[in-house]
């Protein structure tokens, strides 16, 4: 079984994801769709938090579209010199797009346990 929020594997009694805290829900058993944005489940339009230079409305576009996000960017500086419509466009996106999720961060990892032998104390020789 898989997380719905962050696509991490659960366990199957889990009722709760170990990696971002979310409730595990009847559709978690369906594995997270590949390209690593598991936490975009809909195909809603979002600005972007995460490469985002202004308000993210360019990433949010660039994102959804699955355009390149400097040819997004380099258009509408074109289009902002020539016309100045896309100045209004962009504040009114800005304003009209939701905020999309925070990226979770990856869990942290420890470093594995060293293989190096324990130094030595003077209380492990009494003489």
């Amino acid at each position: 079984m898989f997380c719905s929020n962050c696509g991490k594997s659960l366990e199957p009694a889990a009722r709760f994801c170990p990696s971002c805290g979310a409730v595990r829900n009847s559709a978690s058993t369906v594995p997270p769709p590949a390209g690593g944005m598991a936490f975009r489940t809909s195909g809603q339009l979002v600005r972007s938090r995460a490469s985002r230079m202004i308000a993210g409305v360019c990433a949010g576009f660039a994102e959804h579209y699955g355009w390149d996000l400097n040819l997004v960017r380099i258009l509408t500086v074109v289009v902002t010199l020539f016309t100045g419509v896309a100045l209004f466009a962009y504040i009114a996106a800005w304003i009209i797009i939701p905020e999309g999720q925070y990226a979770l961060p990856r869990p942290f990892d420890p470093p594995p346990p060293s293989s190096a032998p324990a130094p030595f104390t003077s209380e492990s020789s009494s003489t």
